[in-house]
């Protein structure tokens, strides 16, 4: 009855340990252009709500970032903060114009469409005629390709046609869990003759530990 019990803890000792749990269903978003805009002298993003036909300013930063969220609110922030200073320090102010940096992120690989590819990192200072919008600043450095409703759809050509499409929720881990998966095999396979040599032990005791009782 001892060495019964023994063995069935340690079953669930190993099972405990070996156990893998199973992946939950993916949930549903989209891709898409997300807006950013940073007023001058500001050192972080702020979601822009409406679509860019509010009129810019000299020291305005623009943000573009192609993102996948499961609303209409951008999940994450261009990779780069704004900064104006940085983008357009150089460039002299001119009489009838106003300096707008523009940031555009291309997005991450993992949520580009099929057969797709993600462009570089685009970052620049942008020359536009005073009153001008933020689709303007954009159109000024980077072609753009718009939906009938206004949406931008892609920049730079990228993507190369779809707008605003639903997917699933991309699996972010799917890289560090493979390597974490090959750890894990090399990991067990070199520690499975120390936990032999545990289990032995323990099973050894337990016998003499049985046969002294049993005296």
């Amino acid at each position: 009855m001892f060495q019964k019990k023994i063995a069935i803890t340690l079953i669930l000792i190993s099972t405990q340990i070996f156990a893998i749990p199973s992946a939950s269903a993916a949930s549903k978003g989209w891709r898409y252009w997300g807006y950013f805009q940073a007023a001058p002298g500001d050192k972080t993003w702020t979601a822009a709500m409406t679509g860019p036909s509010v009129e810019v300013k000299d020291g305005d930063v623009e943000g573009w970032i192609f993102v996948f969220s499961s609303n209409d609110i951008p999940a994450v922030t261009p990779m780069m903060d704004p900064d104006f200073a940085t983008l357009c320090g150089e460039t002299p102010e001119t009489s009838g114009k106003i300096r707008v940096g523009l940031v555009v992120d291309f997005g991450a690989g993992n949520i580009a469409p099929d057969g797709e590819i993600p462009n570089e990192f685009f970052s620049d200072c942008v020359v536009v005629d005073k009153g001008s919008l933020g689709l303007d600043v954009l159109e000024a450095a980077l072609d753009v390709r718009a939906g009938d409703s206004g949406l931008i759809c892609g920049i730079a050509g990228y993507p190369a046609s779809e707008c605003g499409a639903e997917i699933d929720e991309p699996a972010a881990e799917q890289v560090v869990a493979i390597e974490r998966t090959e750890e894990q095999e090399n990991s067990s396979s070199q520690s499975a003759p120390i936990l032999l040599a545990v289990l032995a032990l323990f099973l050894l005791s337990a016998f003499f530990l049985n046969r002294r009782r049993t005296r």
